[in-house]
């Protein structure tokens, strides 16, 4: 098949979402919140059937990996491994933190960001990304989590914009922030299956897929290469 075609698969938030980037863009999301056991199937069949393209036609299968919730992120990688095991499809793990920056970037003209979400017990899942016409977003040293003052901010962003809701507190910007980044650009973008569909056709392009096994949740504590 021609066609690019790529299901996407996001259950990290409370309503589980399917999309099908191919000629358009289709999307489906569950009524219902915490139902993404039961919600996410019937979706990707009624999305398959909708695009009128084959599970087996597929061009890749794509998963917001995390992190997240890891009840949710467990649902979301389980349904994607097991539709590209199935139909010998390739497939994508796309990091939150990854989603967000491309977010950010088409939402303003910097290149450089800082992305930091609340993880438990008073830590930060943290990362920095400049943009990158091929991969769309690429990532600068690792994936971090911890305690603010755990957390290293790689050389160089010191103009990055601040991506995330948690930098909105100002007590998180007094933990998180030093010198110049306290006064940089914010942004809380929404994470969607548009922003979502850019990143994964990004990777897809430049190869950054595996099989079904390379499907794994993303606790950050795993570090996943892209």
């Amino acid at each position: 098949m021609s066609q690019l075609s790529i299901l996407l698969i996001d259950t990290s938030a409370s309503r589980c979402a399917v999309g099908l980037a191919a000629d358009v863009l289709h999307q489906r999301f569950g009524e219902e919140e915490r139902k993404s056991a039961q919600n996410l199937l019937p979706l990707v069949a009624e999305i398959t059937q909708s695009a009128d393209i084959a599970l087996n036609n597929l061009s890749a299968v794509a998963v917001m990996a995390g992190p997240g919730s890891f009840t949710g992120l467990r649902i979301g990688v389980g349904v994607a491994q097991a539709l590209a095991m199935a139909n010998k499809t390739p497939g994508i793990a796309l990091s939150n933190l990854a989603v967000l920056a491309l977010a950010a970037a088409e939402e303003s003209e910097l290149d450089t960001f800082l992305v930091a979400l609340a993880a438990r017990e008073g830590e930060f899942y943290f990362a920095a990304y400049t943009l990158d016409e091929n991969l769309g977003v690429r990532l600068v040293g690792k994936e971090q989590v911890g305690a603010a003052d755990q957390l290293v901010v790689p050389e160089g962003m010191e103009e990055a914009a601040l991506v995330g809701d948690v930098w909105a507190s100002e007590e998180n910007l007094r933990l998180l922030a030093a010198g110049s980044l306290a006064r940089a650009s914010h942004f809380n973008p929404v994470v969607s299956l548009e922003i979502m569909a850019k990143l994964a056709a990004k990777r897809l392009a430049a190869g950054l897929v595996g099989d079904a096994s390379s499907l794994r949740p993303n606790y950050v504590k795993e570090q996943l290469d892209y």
